[in-house]
């Protein structure tokens, strides 16, 4: 993680340098912690967001969201098409009644990670949360870890799969997002979708990059130095289940079940019938619609980034041109995800 955050101030300060922008609000805690400084108030620094990818919701006012190509049949050596950070697997009963859907937010460059670090520990938390049954020859090619393998896929939801979806590029977007902007008449911008367009940082049809975007950058506008908390990651921030209602009008209590972080930084979780529930997941209702999809439980479902600016520093940059014609949508995020593979992803 250190090197991402070498590589996110590099990027920053390239750009930076190349329009005599000023000084890179960026840093790695690491090698370059802020004595007293690397702090703000708890609720500061927090960044969040919605589950539910944003390109598969309703273009019309009111229209419905496509829940059902949110996650299509999966099937061994293919990701899944959710990119918001928040990933799903749905399991059904032979009546094709849902009995649980399992969440989880967790990179996949930190299981690549394990893959060539630390396999048996791999093999563990697969044996742990998905099933028993794994064996090590069903995640490896060789001495090789394939994270699109059946039982992070067709059979299971391990860690995030879809290719933005990784901790390399969230370093990065935070990097892009210190740089401060401004349109071909000189003005800033700072409103969340033109920025990301401007700097080229991510998709401006997800709701994660652009809200991730203009909160960091917001940060740099006070002339604060800037970074991600420790231990990097994106989270489970919680689920509102007011409206989910089981037969009688009861509340679904005790449904919703962290299996691995805590609350607020949820890495994986589980909604589910409690032991002894009569009910399945597809008798659930929310604002009065049956759940049929996983997705439907997902669009109810916070992300969470947490960032820490610095409180002692005042660093005014100049605003820099955007990147460009400022329309593009998959700059910084594809290079990161592009890039994983020679840093020994499968």
């Amino acid at each position: 993680m250190s090197k991402d955050f070498d590589d996110g101030v590099a990027g920053a300060n390239a750009k930076l340098v190349a329009h005599g922008g000023g000084t890179c609000q960026f840093y790695n805690p690491v090698t370059h912690g802020l004595t007293g400084a690397d702090v703000t108030p708890a609720s500061a620094g927090e960044i969040t967001w919605n589950g539910f990818p944003r390109k598969f919701l309703g273009t019309a006012p009111g229209g419905a969201a496509d829940f059902a190509g949110a996650e299509p049949t999966l099937t061994s050596g293919h990701s899944r098409n959710q990119d918001e950070y928040l990933e799903w697997h749905v399991t059904r009963n032979g009546s094709g009644k849902i009995t649980s859907v399992e969440f989880t937010c967790e990179g996949y460059d930190y299981y690549e990670f394990l893959g060539r670090e630390a396999a048996d520990i791999l093999l563990g938390l697969y044996q742990k949360f998905i099933s028993p049954a794994v064996r090590h020859a069903d995640l490896f090619t060789g001495a090789q870890y394939q994270k699109l393998n059946r039982w992070n896929t067709a059979d299971g939801a391990m860690h995030l799969t879809q290719q933005a979806n990784n901790l390399f590029a969230e370093v990065i977007l935070a990097a892009e997002a210190t740089v401060r902007r401004r349109d071909a008449v000189g003005r800033e911008v700072t409103a969340a979708i033109p920025l990301t367009k401007c700097s080229q940082f991510g998709d401006a049809r997800r709701n994660s990059d652009p809200t991730i975007g203009s909160g960091v950058n917001g940060f740099a506008r006070q002339g604060r130095m800037i970074t991600l908390a420790n231990p990097v990651g994106l989270y489970i921030d919680h689920l509102d289940d007011a409206g989910f209602r089981l037969p009688g009008d009861l509340p679904v209590d005790g449904w919703f079940q962290i299996l691995r972080g805590t609350p607020a930084h949820t890495l994986r979780a589980v909604f589910a019938p409690p032991r002894g529930a009569a009910f399945t997941v597809s008798d659930v209702t929310i604002g009065g619609i049956p759940i049929k999809f996983g997705g439907q439980i997902a669009q109810n479902i916070t992300m969470r980034l947490t960032g820490v600016a610095s409180v002692a520093n005042n660093v005014q940059n100049t605003p820099i041109p955007c990147e460009g014609a400022g329309g593009a949508v998959h700059t910084a995020i594809a290079v990161a995800a592009s890039r994983l593979p020679t840093r020994g992803a499968s």
